[in-house]
């Protein structure tokens, strides 16, 4: 099947949703929409079709699927204006800026929705599924940096509509753990806040699967820009370096990939779907964990 497909909000991710779609062999960009005039300059988007207004988009073009990559406070109305003309929504991670409506996301008219999870469909995590399924495992430790914050932890005003990491990164966290896990329990959640803004600049994530301890630790504050997942499974010891896209197991490289890691995630996002993409019921529980603990 062949998805006419149109991106509304143009910032830097939607170039790499624009980058993947023309190397997909199922989608078709067809329009896109931004509300800055000047985004339509972009060489990805010449000769296409540009609207301002995004609801004369879906009316006029009448897309398979409208990707949205607007900020999150803007998601739910978009997505609701998508849903009402039979459009499926590929919404960017946080669904929602608030708790509010998040929750709408999952009531019986919003069904058909999906959560664009990224980080699931990094080659290193789809290698470690593929490759080396775990039994049992002792624990995970996740640790994901992003330079947005000063060492005293006051973010920086271009990411403040991001809402803070816990918001904005806790999705690329547990999308990719709740993959591995399938439930969690004993669930807590520890924010360090914006003086100015009370948004996290850095949160500690702790909870448990049976005997599994599993611990998520998000800053923004440490100029860096990382991710990694050790996991203590099936008597080894396994290191996902999400950022070299690489796997390491008792201290052996087995896996990296040598591309770049945002354009690989988006690229397999659209060439393998609609496999990964969460269950209703994962995406419930991943958003129930985020919205219950901003």
């Amino acid at each position: 099947m062949h998805y006419k497909t149109a991106i509304i909000g143009l910032g830097t991710i939607a170039q790499y949703h624009a980058k993947a779609i023309r190397s997909s062999e199922q989608f078709d960009l067809c329009a896109v929409c931004d509300i800055r005039k000047e985004s339509a300059q972009n060489i990805l988007y010449h000769n296409m079709p540009f609207f301002t207004d995004y609801e004369e988009l879906l009316d006029i073009i009448h897309p398979d699927v409208a990707v949205i990559t607007t900020p999150p406070s803007s998601h739910y109305a978009i997505a609701k204006a998508c849903i009402s003309r039979h459009i499926i929504p590929f919404v960017e991670k946080p669904l929602a800026a608030s708790q509010e409506e998040g929750e709408l996301f999952f009531t019986p008219e919003m069904r058909g929705f999906v959560p664009v999870c990224h980080t699931l469909y990094g080659p290193e995590m789809l290698w470690l599924t593929q490759h080396m399924p775990l039994q049992q495992i002792q624990s995970i430790h996740m640790t994901l940096d992003d330079p947005y914050a000063d060492e005293n932890g006051q973010i920086d005003n271009r990411f403040l509509p991001l809402g803070g990491c816990w918001l904005d990164s806790a999705p690329n966290a547990l999308a990719p753990l709740l993959r591995i896990i399938p439930n969690l329990s004993n669930v807590h959640v520890t924010h360090a806040r914006d003086k100015i803004h009370n948004l996290p600049y850095a949160t500690t994530f702790t909870a448990q699967y049976l005997t599994t301890q599993i611990s998520i630790d998000l800053a923004w504050n440490r100029h860096l820009n990382y991710k990694q997942t050790n996991i203590e499974a099936d008597g080894k010891q396994i290191v996902i370096n999400h950022s070299a896209q690489a796997v390491i197991i008792n201290g052996e490289e087995v896996f990296r990939a040598q591309t770049d890691r945002l354009t690989d995630q988006y690229t397999n996002f659209y060439c393998i779907y609609p496999e990964r993409v969460p269950t209703i019921e994962t995406q419930q529980q991943m958003y129930n964990i985020i919205y219950s603990n901003m």
